[in-house]
Formats: structure tokens, C-alpha cells, sequence
């Protein structure tokens, strides 16, 4: 990524400074910590044990208002249908919505009462969350899968099927063409198996999305999975295959659109993904793809012990989206290729895929530890609500962080203020609770010098990385703003680049596009989150990358 003359005003001293390699970038690294243009001071704190992790997501979950229906019936008899994004949007685009609102315009009635379906688009991970805890269950769910389905019986929600395809669609494996042409020279075909065993060849570095959130990434994590140990994907074989196979792919993107943008800068030339989504990312258009995994028809099923008539609005709903009509417009947007793909059928149990998600999150980084160092923004407009909130939330995040990795806290707000609040090391008990206890004293006052903030944090883990051979390193930033004091945007570009450590954000109700030029140099990202939803954003963060 290259800077540009509107933002730096010497283009070609901006490519410079942003082409460093490692050892130039270590040097000014040093060059800043040593020379005292970054300073930092140490501030021991007492270990919290009053924190007390939980898993249950009632707590984690925002209101469900903050996902809005795109269509709202009206009818006497409405039924609300949880669908998952690929065929319903926000702003009522999507393929379902489209039939939605189609359908209630037509009026229908049941004993004289009208009828009409509400669509509530939510990724189906979330959905499932909802679900599951009782948080919030609608009357209905149309998730990609059925995988989804299987978890949710064991939660004892009562689930009954309504249709096994509400429109078709296949999960798969999209190559960069010059991977595919060696990939089909070298191994014929595009199966899961095979696909497994180009990926442990180094033929392909295949990217992948959350399978806590992702019906993609649900399904083809199964696959992989199954095919690493065909007669028992638990045994320990299938988990020492799985963790060498993990150590060879890059960390698992959030949502397939930040995957795209991995693959866009060449560090991926083959991603997960499905037939329909592929028609979204034109960027992508010269790539190939290929059906693999099980079949995305979207089954409909009802939830609860909803009534007789609710039962029939869903009978009469799935009807009219089996319809030419609305097939043909499905058609048209991207669904229904690939009919003739069979597909693998879901051989996995409610229970073993709840036990899958728990062994992907243990090995997911191939059984190496993870280098961490959060970076929280204490400068004076996180006073009040916003640090109580983010506080909350990293407390609570602290269980899904993986004891085997390391864990450090730098807090900032001025440049005279930067300090390091938890040297790294195991994220053991004990530091755990002094992690909790640094974050229970954080005060918010002064001003914002995100960038030497992050400078620390690099340094520490840099110096870090010795101690532990193997290691991935990753910075976690927390602002609600961008900075405005210390270090600029060019000063610590070339650090990232040439040190090559992913960087993740989490916007706290915040313009970050600092950060997020930041972030979009390696691996990383950037989230939005508000007071709403920082707390379950924050688990989803720590369950992928820590």
C-alpha cells in the first residue's frame, strides 16, 4: 500500500519510508524506543480476582434491535424469520426481502385474518448465539445450512423443518487461476481431501472465515476436518494433522469481504467461499471456483411452539419462494448455479460440531502460542459510559483467550502518557488477574497518541518473540478516536510493514481510518463497535485471534 501526495505531501519519500524491510524497521523501532522520541513507564497494579469469566452469551449480546427487521409485516398473523445475509440485507435488497415484502403485498389470509412474514437479516453464528441462549428466538430461521440446525437441537429449542431449499447455492474454494492451473496439473480435482493435502504441500495458502460465525467457514472447517482423518476426525492423528495444517494458514478472517481484501493483496491465492458471494467481489472475477463441501440451500425451519397458523404462514411463504418467479429472480442474483453439485452430506452431530468449534479454537494457530499486546485508549473522551463499557467487555473477553499464549497491556492517552499497565508473559491465573486488575484502575483523561502507543507495543513484543520461538505476534488496538498528538500516520507505517505483525482494530464508536490503513498493510482489520455490542464484537475478536 503506498501513500499518496494529498496525505503526506512527498509521494515518493512516503513509498520509501513504507517499503522498509525488517532489519530497517527494527532499526528505527529502536531508533524511536532508545532515542526517547517514544517513551513509556511502567504502572504495577493489583491482581483482580473478583472477575469471573462466564459462558453464558445472554450477557454478551446486544439488544436484538440492534440487527433491524428489513421487512416488517403488518399482518394479523406475522412471522418473524431470522436470515442469514447472503439473501437478506439491511436495507432490504436481498433475495429474501425482495419475496418478503412481495408476499405481504399480496395480502393472503388465514380464517379471514391477512398474514405476513418480518425478515430479520443476521449472520447465522449470531443467529445461533440468539437462539441458543433464548436471548431472543424468533418464530423462524433460514440459516445458509443445515449444520446450524443440528447445534440448535441440542439446546432444547424445539426446531422443526419446513423446507429443505428455499433457493440453491454451494459453498467452495476459490483459486487465484495460476493456482488453479498448477492445482489441477498436480491433483486433478477440487476435493476437500485434496484441497488438504495442497495446503500441507504449500501449493495453495487457502484463507478462511470465522466458523463460530460463517456458514462457509462452519462447513468447510468440517470438511477439512473429515478429511484429515476420514474414520475419526477427533482421534489424535486428525488433531496433529489439524494442528500442522493450521500452522500453514493464515488466521481466520471475520466476514468473507475482509477475506477478499486479504486476498487482494497477495498473501492468500485461494479463499472459502460461496458460488453467489463470488459474483460480489468483481476484483476477484479472473479467479476460479469450485463447488466443495455441503450444498447452502437455505432450509427453513420453524422454532418454538409457535402456532397452528404461524405454522401455515411458513407452509404458504416457502411456496411462494419455490416459485418460478421467485426463482428466477434468485437466478438473478446470483443463486442456483451449480444444481447439478451433489454435495457432502452434514455427517456431524449437534454435539461434535460444538466439540469441533472448541478443538478449531485450541489449534487454530497450529499449537504455536500467540504474542498479544492490547492497546487501550484512555485519553478524555472515553470518560464515563464508553471505558466502563469497554472495561466490561475485556474483562469478559478474557475467557476466550487461549492460556498457552501471551499477553501484554499498554494504555495511552497523551504522548507523555503512554504506559505499560501488564509486561507479557502466559496468560496464566496470575496473569489473568493482574490483567483484570489493570484494567479495573484505567482512568480516562488527556489526549490521544495512538501511534506511540503502538510503537510500545511492537517493542514489547518484538522483544518478546526471542523468549518464545514459533510464536505469532498480533496488536490489539482499542480507540474511540483518531490521534492527535505524538507519532503521525507516516511515522509508524513503515514500522508495520517491514515488522510484518497484523494489526486489529476495534473502533469505539470512531472515524479509525488510521487505523485502518494500518490494519489493512498485513493480516489485520478493523471492527466497528459501540456501547451496544463491544462486548460480544470483543468475544468474537479474542475467540479467532487469541
Amino acid at each position: 500500500i503506498l501513500l499518496t501526495v494529498s496525505l503526506f505531501g512527498c509521494s515518493s519519500a512516503s513509498k520509501q519510508e513504507e517499503s522498509l524491510n525488517y532489519d530497517q524497521a527494527i532499526e528505527k523501532l529502536n531508533a524511536y524506543i532508545s532515542g526517547n522520541k517514544v517513551t513509556s513507564r511502567n504502572v504495577t497494579h493489583k491482581a483482580d480476582t473478583s472477575w469471573i469469566g462466564t459462558e453464558d452469551a445472554v450477557n454478551e449480546l446486544p439488544d436484538i434491535n440492534k440487527y433491524p427487521l428489513s421487512i416488517n409485516g403488518l399482518g394479523a398473523i406475522n412471522v418473524e424469520i431470522f436470515s442469514s445475509t447472503e439473501k437478506s440485507s439491511s436495507n432490504a435488497s436481498g433475495w429474501l426481502d425482495l419475496q418478503a415484502k412481495a408476499f405481504n403485498d399480496q395480502n393472503f389470509q388465514i380464517n379471514g385474518l391477512t398474514v405476513s412474514v418480518s425478515i430479520r437479516p443476521i449472520a447465522s453464528g449470531l443467529a445461533y448465539d440468539y437462539i441458543k441462549t433464548k436471548a431472543y428466538v424468533p418464530d423462524a430461521y433460514t440459516p445458509a445450512n443445515d449444520i446450524w440446525s443440528s447445534m440448535i437441537e441440542t439446546t432444547g429449542v424445539p426446531i422443526e423443518k419446513i423446507s429443505d431449499r428455499m433457493t440453491g447455492n454451494v459453498a467452495g474454494i476459490l483459486m487465484q487461476k495460476e493456482a488453479y492451473d498448477s492445482y489441477i496439473q498436480k491433483y486433478g480435482t477440487v476435493t476437500m481431501e485434496n484441497v488438504v493435502k495442497a495446503s500441507l504441500e504449500g501449493d495453495i495458502v487457502l484463507g478462511h472465515t470465522d466458523p463460530n460465525v460463517s456458514s462457509t467457514g462452519l462447513n468447510i472447517y468440517l470438511q477439512e476436518l473429515r478429511a484429515l482423518d476420514p474414520s475419526n476426525p477427533f482421534s489424535d492423528n486428525a488433531i496433529s494433522a489439524l494442528k500442522q495444517y493450521e500452522s500453514l494458514i493464515p488466521a481466520a478472517s471475520p466476514t468473507t469481504a475482509e477475506m477478499a481484501k486479504v486476498a487482494q493483496k497477495g498473501i492468500l491465492n485461494a479463499v472459502i467461499m460461496e458460488a453467489q458471494a463470488f459474483s460480489s467481489y468483481p476484483e476477484l472475477s479472473s479467479w476460479v471456483f469450485s463447488p466443495c463441501g455441503s450444498r447452502h440451500d437455505s432450509p427453513l425451519y420453524s422454532l418454538g411452539n409457535i402456532s397452528t397458523e404461524k405454522n401455515e404462514v411458513l407452509q404458504m411463504f416457502s411456496e411462494f419462494c419455490e416459485s418460478d418467479n421467485a426463482q428466477k429472480s434468485a437466478s438473478s442474483l446470483g443463486f442456483n448455479q451449480y444444481d447439478d453439485y451433489k454435495g457432502t452430506s452434514n455427517q456431524f452431530t449437534g454435539n461434535e460440531v460444538i466439540a469441533a468449534l472448541k478443538l478449531w479454537k485450541e489449534n487454530k494457530d497450529g499449537g504455536n502460542p500467540v504474542i498479544s499486546v492490547f492497546i487501550v485508549d484512555r485519553s478524555g473522551s472515553m470518560e464515563g459510559e464508553k471505558l466502563a463499557r469497554v472495561k466490561d467487555a475485556l474483562k469478559n473477553s478474557m475467557q476466550y483467550v487461549n492460556d498457552t499464549n501471551y499477553i501484554g497491556l499498554v494504555s495511552y492517552s497523551s504522548e507523555n502518557d503512554v504506559t505499560i499497565d501488564l509486561p507479557i508473559d502466559k496468560f496464566n491465573p496470575k496473569q489473568q488477574a493482574l490483567f483484570a486488575g489493570a484494567i479495573s484502575d484505567m482512568d480516562a483523561a488527556g489526549g490521544t497518541a495512538t501511534n506511540n502507543a503502538l510503537t510500545v507495543a511492537l517493542d514489547m513484543a518484538i522483544k518478546q518473540e526471542e523468549a518464545v520461538p514459533n510464536a505469532k505476534i498480533r496488536i490489539l488496538v482499542l480507540s474511540d478516536g483518531e490521534q492527535n498528538e505524538g507519532l503521525s500516520l507516516y511515522d509508524v507505517k513503515g514500522l508495520v510493514n517491514g515488522l510484518e505483525i497484523p494489526i486489529y482494530g476495534v473502533g469505539f464508536e470512531a472515524d479509525l481510518s488510521d487505523l485502518r490503513q494500518l490494519s489493512d498493510i498485513n493480516e489485520g482489520y478493523c471492527i466497528d463497535a459501540d456501547s451496544d455490542d463491544v462486548v460480544y464484537k470483543l468475544k468474537g475478536l479474542f475467540t479467532t485471534q487469541l
